[in-house]
């Protein structure tokens, strides 16, 4: 078992030494020790530099920065951990109990604090207790999960604060956690600086507007006031969607081409391995908030497992080029929302650095990006607010009359962007799965693509 730990960090020139100095031993054995730094402005990277196995430097926000981490983890098991936490000694033995048990499972330690006064052991007791009875446990008590079963789940959402509860209930869809009765020790620096009671009620009152439906970033502005330099926004496109097209995933309904050759039920199932790729890389990539836009039942568990209900969306039209102009539109009317990027799920090779090419062609005065597909179709479109004529009229004549599912679709489309005079760039192409001719391409995937045929 290799262990993947990935620590989040944000000006800790005061504990990065003495958190990595600890792990040292577990490097030693070959597991990795991977520091996402947010932004430092002080020494903390290169404190980490040489006491780390590798040190990135990922988007500000500690859900983006920990699935920035394992996104590169070569581990088997990720564990996520504050640098004012340590593990207990005995967590290789623990964790390989667990692992050898089962190789898809996920869950906390108990918490300590390294406070003398009596009121830290009532505490940690009543966090541990509340962890076991709500199967949520909190940043301090160090999650772990398979790195498997942690993408499958989608990894943190890209919320700037509750990430820890959120996640839970994305891992709580697949399995009952685990809890490890070792326990990680952590400061009190927090309790001690911001007062005991006001840290406790805060705590719950955070907790309970969260759980009556606030937003984390309203949330995140009062924890963390100033943190995102005066914006609430984790994402580095604060002004942008990323909406993913998705299919009701049915077999037979879904990857029809593809079923002709290897069957219903394993069409359906690369299709689902595709989609959860997609969406994931669009939430941890910390770009852009991103949105599911769906065919069929917005309530299916398989998208539910992927987004928030509050974040799936009902396609509608008649056509895929009424529904891409409805999403379109609809988001685009969304206060502050200047710019979309509208991507299926058929592209498993796309990369976070092929959404931030096309978002950045938007920012930078594109009305429209295409990535286009080996197919003659495109695996992408970027939409910016306006499109030069109006917030409808232009897409409305940029997606009518479109040969869809041929290969004229992009010959078609660029014709139409330069009769409307719009300004548009192209990416470099991308492959998609469409055809059995394209099931090769998904042997060369890294990392690999969970599905059978």
């Amino acid at each position: 078992m290799l262990l993947s730990i990935i620590i989040p960090v944000l000006n800790e020139e005061a504990l990065v030494i003495s958190c990595l100095e600890r792990l040292l031993p577990l490097r030693r054995r070959g597991h990795e020790v991977i520091v996402v730094d947010g932004g430092s402005d002080d020494a903390t990277r290169s404190l980490a530099a040489p006491r780390c196995t590798r040190l990135l430097r990922g988007q500000r926000g500690r859900a983006m920065q920990m699935n920035f981490g394992a996104s590169v983890a070569s581990g088997d098991v990720l564990l996520f951990l504050h640098v004012d936490s340590r593990l207990p000694g005995e967590v290789e033995h623990a964790l390989g109990t667990i692992f050898g048990e089962a190789t898809e499972a996920w869950g906390w330690f108990d918490s300590e604090f390294d406070g003398r006064a009596a009121m830290f052991r009532v505490i940690a007791a009543c966090m541990n207790l509340r962890a076991r009875l709500t199967r949520t446990c909190t940043g301090d008590q160090a999650l772990f999960a398979s790195a498997a079963l942690f993408h499958r789940a989608g990894g943190f959402p890209g919320i700037p604060l509750m990430e820890d509860i959120a996640i839970c209930s994305s891992l709580g869809r697949h399995s009952r956690p685990r809890r490890i009765a070792l326990a990680t020790v952590t400061s009190s620096r927090r309790w001690e600086t911001r007062g005991v009671a006001r840290t406790i009620w805060q705590m719950w009152w955070l907790r309970g507007r969260y759980f009556f439906g606030a937003d984390p970033e309203q949330l995140a502005a009062r924890y963390y006031p100033g943190l995102f330099d005066g914006a609430t926004s984790p994402w580095r496109f604060a002004n942008a969607r990323i909406l993913v097209f998705a299919r009701q995933p049915e077999a037979g309904a879904v990857k029809t081409r593809l079923a002709r050759q290897i069957g219903g039920e394993s069409a359906l199932e690369l299709h689902l391995a595709m989609l959860r790729r997609i969406v994931r890389l669009a939430r941890q990539s910390g770009l852009a908030k991103p949105r599911l836009w769906v065919t069929g039942d917005p309530a299916n568990e398989h998208f539910l497992d992927l987004c928030p209900a509050e974040d799936i969306q009902v396609q509608q039209g008649a056509g895929l080029g009424a529904r891409l102009r409805h999403a379109a539109a609809q988001e685009l009317a969304a206060e502050g929302v200047d710019m979309v990027l509208i991507v299926g799920s058929d592209s498993p090779a796309m990369a976070a650095g092929y959404l931030h090419r096309a978002l950045a062609a938007l920012a930078s005065g594109a009305e429209v990006v295409l990535g286009p597909a080996r197919d003659g179709g495109y695996v992408l479109i970027g939409l910016a607010h306006g499109l030069g004529h109006g917030p409808d009229h232009a897409a409305q004549e940029l997606f009518a009359g479109i040969s869809w599912g041929s290969d004229k679709v992009l010959q078609q489309t660029l014709a139409r962007l330069r009769r409307l005079g719009l300004r548009h760039q192209l990416l470099e192409p991308c492959w998609d799965v469409d055809e059995p001719a394209d099931l090769p391409l998904l042997e060369g995937l890294r990392p690999a693509l969970p599905w059978s045929r």
